[in-house]
């Protein structure tokens, strides 16, 4: 697709390009890892700024050769009063405009991303044809349908001129985070010569999660083969966590809420699997090279799926012509009805270590 925008101005002097890849949602980032990646390389002479979620410092801190970052402070305008959060978002609108951009590239199209691509003041403006507020563009480009989510950042790429090949999304550990988790770890009883295999039961959503039977299930299973099963998440899935081990027979290890971001790039990079939902996690075992088992419910895996060869989509039942991806009057059973022999089947397709299994 022709980049018209960049034919109506003289290339050579854009000086300064900003990248909007602020969502709320890691797997947003992770998937768009290589849009940002190719742009960079294809601006490289250029001042490159990126925007995106505070909360995923070290998810961007991977980035190679990425020295210029605007943390959007997502989270601290939540926890912010009124006049407070006044304040926090002129500041962070003040950055946006002393980068003095001359492009601003909005791989998100969300209300917000758009806005604050309009108001970073860029003479140039770009972004997906069906955005919130695609108005506030004025180079607008058309994503083709049915195709991977990341796919729609790297047609915007390809749309504001890189012609070079698109990678799929790498991340990795930093050594402070791999000495951190290694501490994290030895506390925790881990032994670090034994196999790891990550689970997250947790997703973003209710409608998209496993059943805590089946983790259990599958979590004793692991463990009399000689694995060491981490549970990982958030805080807000520690509840889940807690009710599957209370369905165990066999010990596990809960990290759940324990470990920053950095330390769980480290933990993914030093596991043998990773077993989880539709969720930002998944990317990320996806994008360090871990083999991953994911399900999927309502969600299209087709859109979805991790970007890693070495993966294991397992759905249940076929989504119903009508889902609303939200509400379910057979209560989800494209995703419930994923046997626990379904999992143990795929672990054996994607690992042979230890031998018993």
């Amino acid at each position: 697709m022709p980049f018209l925008g960049l034919s109506m101005i003289n290339s050579k002097k854009i000086k300064n390009v900003l990248v909007f890849a602020s969502s709320k949602h890691m797997g947003d980032l992770i998937l768009a890892l290589p849009a940002i990646d190719a742009l960079k390389k294809s601006f490289k002479e250029k001042k490159f700024y990126l925007v995106a979620d505070s909360a995923y410092k070290d998810i961007v801190e991977t980035i190679e050769g990425l020295g210029n970052v605007i943390p959007y402070p997502r989270n601290l305008l939540k926890a912010s009063p009124g006049i407070k959060r006044s304040s926090i978002m002129f500041n962070f609108l003040r950055q946006l405009r002393n980068s003095s951009p001359d492009i601003a590239i909005d791989l998100q199209g969300t209300v917000a991303s758009s806005t604050m691509t309009f108001l970073s003041g860029a003479r140039l403006r770009v972004g997906r044809s069906t955005a919130k507020r695609a108005y506030l563009y004025n180079h607008k480009v058309n994503i083709s349908g049915g195709m991977h989510k990341s796919y729609s950042y790297t047609e915007i790429a390809s749309a504001a001129g890189v012609k070079s090949k698109i990678e799929p999304p790498k991340t990795r550990a930093s050594e402070s985070s791999m000495a951190a988790l290694k501490s994290i770890l030895h506390k925790a009883g881990i032994i670090e010569k034994k196999p790891v295999v990550c689970v997250h039961p947790g997703a973003g959503v209710i409608y998209k999660e496993w059943t805590r039977e089946g983790f259990a299930d599958v979590s004793d299973w692991l463990t009399s083969r000689g694995f060491q099963v981490v549970f990982i998440g958030g805080s807000k899935d520690l509840e889940g966590i807690n009710k599957i081990t209370s369905l165990t027979q066999r010990p596990s290890f809960n990290l759940g809420g324990g470990l920053s971001i950095g330390e769980l790039i480290a933990l993914l990079e030093a596991s043998a699997l990773y077993i989880g939902n539709d969720s930002g996690p998944m990317h990320l075992a996806g994008a360090v090279g871990a083999p991953v088992i994911a399900m999927f419910g309502p969600g299209c895996e087709n859109m979805w799926r991790p970007l890693t060869e070495r993966a294991v989509i397992l759905r249940g039942d076929e989504r119903c012509a009508k889902c609303t991806g939200k509400h379910c009057q057979y209560d989800f059973k494209c995703i419930k009805r994923i046997s626990s022999d379904d999992v143990k089947a795929a672990v054996r397709r994607l690992i042979t270590e230890p031998d018993k299994v």
